[in-house]
Protein backbone atom coordinates (compact mmCIF):
# COMPACT_ATOMS: atom_id res chain seq x y z
CA UNK A 1 0.00 0.00 0.00
CA UNK A 2 1.43 3.38 -0.93
CA UNK A 3 1.04 6.61 1.04
CA UNK A 4 -1.87 7.86 -1.04
CA UNK A 5 -3.84 4.65 -0.44
CA UNK A 6 -3.02 4.74 3.27
CA UNK A 7 -4.17 8.33 3.65
CA UNK A 8 -7.34 7.57 1.69
CA UNK A 9 -8.16 4.63 4.01
CA UNK A 10 -7.37 6.76 7.05
CA UNK A 11 -9.62 9.65 5.97
CA UNK A 12 -12.42 7.25 5.13
CA UNK A 13 -12.22 5.64 8.59
CA UNK A 14 -11.67 8.90 10.50
CA UNK A 15 -14.07 11.09 8.58
CA UNK A 16 -11.36 13.72 8.18
CA UNK A 17 -7.84 14.65 9.16
CA UNK A 18 -6.58 14.99 12.72
CA UNK A 19 -8.86 12.34 14.20
CA UNK A 20 -7.30 9.22 15.72
CA UNK A 21 -8.28 5.90 14.16
CA UNK A 22 -7.43 2.48 15.56
CA UNK A 23 -4.82 0.80 13.39
CA UNK A 24 -7.08 -2.20 12.75
CA UNK A 25 -9.36 0.05 10.66
CA UNK A 26 -6.71 0.10 7.94
CA UNK A 27 -7.87 -3.39 6.97
CA UNK A 28 -4.48 -5.12 7.05
CA UNK A 29 -3.18 -7.91 9.25
CA UNK A 30 -1.40 -6.80 12.41
CA UNK A 31 2.04 -7.71 11.06
CA UNK A 32 1.36 -5.98 7.72
CA UNK A 33 0.16 -2.87 9.53
CA UNK A 34 3.21 -2.78 11.80
CA UNK A 35 5.58 -3.14 8.86
CA UNK A 36 3.80 -0.58 6.69
CA UNK A 37 3.46 2.09 9.37
CA UNK A 38 7.02 1.52 10.59
CA UNK A 39 8.29 2.35 7.11
CA UNK A 40 6.31 5.57 6.93
CA UNK A 41 7.28 6.46 10.50
CA UNK A 42 10.96 6.18 9.53
CA UNK A 43 10.49 8.47 6.52
CA UNK A 44 11.06 12.04 7.70
CA UNK A 45 8.90 13.54 4.96
CA UNK A 46 5.91 11.43 6.02
CA UNK A 47 6.50 11.25 9.77
CA UNK A 48 6.13 15.04 10.08
CA UNK A 49 2.41 14.58 9.34
CA UNK A 50 1.89 11.23 11.06
CA UNK A 51 0.98 10.81 14.72
CA UNK A 52 0.96 7.46 16.50
CA UNK A 53 -0.97 7.30 19.76
CA UNK A 54 -1.42 4.77 22.56
CA UNK A 55 -4.88 4.73 24.11
CA UNK A 56 -5.42 3.34 27.60
CA UNK A 57 -6.22 -0.33 27.94
CA UNK A 58 -9.72 0.53 29.16
CA UNK A 59 -10.38 2.49 25.97
CA UNK A 60 -9.41 -0.56 23.91
CA UNK A 61 -11.58 -3.12 25.74
CA UNK A 62 -14.04 -3.44 22.84
CA UNK A 63 -11.31 -4.77 20.52
CA UNK A 64 -9.95 -8.33 20.47
CA UNK A 65 -7.02 -8.51 22.89
CA UNK A 66 -4.50 -9.52 20.21
CA UNK A 67 -5.37 -6.48 18.09
CA UNK A 68 -5.48 -3.77 20.75
CA UNK A 69 -1.87 -2.66 20.70
CA UNK A 70 0.65 -2.63 17.85
CA UNK A 71 4.42 -2.26 18.06
CA UNK A 72 5.79 0.30 15.61
CA UNK A 73 9.57 0.73 15.66
CA UNK A 74 9.67 -0.56 19.23
CA UNK A 75 6.90 1.71 20.52
CA UNK A 76 3.45 0.49 21.55
CA UNK A 77 0.62 2.33 19.81
CA UNK A 78 -3.01 1.76 19.00
CA UNK A 79 -4.13 4.70 16.85
CA UNK A 80 -2.92 6.71 13.89
CA UNK A 81 -3.68 10.27 12.89
CA UNK A 82 -2.61 12.34 9.90
CA UNK A 83 -2.38 16.10 9.65
CA UNK A 84 -3.99 17.63 6.54
CA UNK A 85 -0.64 18.80 5.21
CA UNK A 86 0.25 15.21 4.35
CA UNK A 87 -1.59 15.97 1.08
CA UNK A 88 1.52 17.94 0.00
CA UNK A 89 3.28 14.57 -0.40
CA UNK A 90 0.57 12.87 -2.45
Amino acid sequence: MNLSELVEKYVEAAGGFGRPVHLSFLGLSKSETEKLIAGFDEDYQVSRYLLLLRETDEALDALPEADRVYRINGVECSHISFQPDVRKLL
